[in-house]
């Protein structure tokens, strides 16, 4: 497996693209994440336009989805409708894998790739991927307009920083 396909998460998940983006002409992105005991993952959080799913290989997974809180063991799958509030974590203290898959295939590789390079991701580089028309990825405890503003803001911010360093 070549190395810009296997991506090494700043919590210590282990990320293996199966399917990419470009691959897939955009109609899915799937990855096999190896996610150590007792990782939580991102925080609670919803896309605009994809419906996320996680398939259980080995271990157990926790997840949300919307309202719903549910344990997933080996051979056991969840999906998270679009626009819906979700986020997992591995509770045990053994590994857990886990396929997911985000279809259509939205910014997810991309920002994947944009945490796998750095410690933390630079939010101008992250308002760089995720703003305009293409904004899909937003915090779920926030309304999604100043979100959007938000987003929209620093992407201008981060081009003016382009601008100035090349002049």
């Amino acid at each position: 497996m070549s190395d810009d396909r296997v991506l090494r998460m700043p919590n210590g998940d282990m990320i293996t693209i199966r399917h990419s983006s470009a691959e897939t002409k955009g109609a899915f992105f799937e990855i096999e994440a190896v996610i150590p005991p007792r990782t939580s993952g991102p925080p609670a959080h919803l896309h605009l336009r994809e419906e996320e799913s996680f398939a259980v290989v080995e271990g157990r997974l926790w997840v949300r989805c919307g309202k719903e809180r549910i344990e997933l063991g080996p051979g056991e799958s969840a999906t998270v409708p679009p626009n819906t509030a979700h986020t997992f974590a591995n509770r045990t203290d053994q590994p857990v894998t886990v396929v997911t898959r985000s279809t259509p295939a939205g910014l997810l590789e991309q920002m994947f790739r944009l945490q796998a390079t750095s410690k933390r991701p630079p939010l101008l580089r992250v308002a760089e991927i995720n703003h305009g028309k293409d904004a899909t990825f937003f915090l779920a405890a926030i309304p999604v307009a100043p979100q959007r503003l938000m987003w929209n803001g620093l992407a201008g911010l981060a081009s003016l920083g382009r601008l100035v360093r090349r002049g």
